[in-house]
């Protein structure tokens, strides 16, 4: 399916976007892998936290241009976007606040001796997310994943292309560095193969029970953490 905006109010294309090539795709997986490597995914969690505090300001100062967005493509109301765009903004902002604490070491009693459990990053996560919260679905997957300091890579739903660029466009001008999230115009074939690469280590999807089904057999056969919001068929 090619992805287009179109307007659901008069049905008019409005836009249709180019699809990400298979050399694209390795060369977003390199810059994810990367980053993930390098002192930003590895290093101090501030540099990542103040990323997400100026993502949460600039959603805040942009509501009424990022509400539009949404309803203009996928129809939501706009008392809704508007909703979307504040929550996105306070889930930020809650990330930048609180994740430092949600990663610290965790201490166990233990008569064997001094034992805790750490957190750290796993590297690349493949997400792939639904139209009917183009910017929400975004979010909730990129907020806990910048902080921790795995990169993430996004397939979005077909219909809500400019949604899925404004949101990669978004969070380059907070500071993220190329490779901590990247937006990906690709098949159904080119996820599965992402899936099976080396540099992916966790996999997100909501969607259909049907889709589901299939991404999590393809990240079981590769032993890969996985997480599944699922719905319908």
């Amino acid at each position: 399916m090619p992805y287009q905006t179109i307007n659901p109010f008069n049905n008019k294309l409005i836009k249709e976007y180019q699809t990400h090539n298979d050399q694209q795709v390795e060369q977003a997986l390199d810059a994810a892998h990367a980053l993930y490597k390098s002192d930003w995914g590895q290093g101090d969690m501030q540099q990542r936290l103040k990323v997400l505090h100026k993502l949460s300001d600039l959603m805040s100062s942009r509501v009424e241009e990022l509400a539009k967005i949404v309803s203009v493509e996928m129809g939501k109301l706009i008392e809704q976007s508007r909703g979307e765009v504040k929550l996105c903004a306070e889930i930020a902002q809650y990330y930048a606040e609180h994740a430092e604490a949600f990663l610290k070491p965790v201490p166990y009693k233990s008569s064997l001796g001094e034992a805790w459990v750490e957190h750290s990053p796993i590297g690349v996560i493949m997400a792939v997310e639904p139209w009917n919260f183009p910017f929400y679905q975004l979010m909730r997957v990129l907020a806990p994943n910048l902080a921790a300091g795995n990169s993430v890579i996004v397939k979005h739903a077909s219909i809500v292309p400019h949604c899925a660029e404004t949101f990669e466009k978004l969070v380059a001008e907070a500071g993220g560095p190329k490779g901590a999230y990247t937006n990906l115009f690709i098949s159904q074939d080119q996820v599965a193969n992402i899936i099976e690469d080396d540099r992916v280590q966790g996999v997100a999807l909501t969607g259909s029970e049907k889709a589901g089904a299939i991404v999590a057999a393809k990240a079981a056969s590769k032993l890969k953490k996985s997480t599944l919001e699922l719905g319908g068929e």
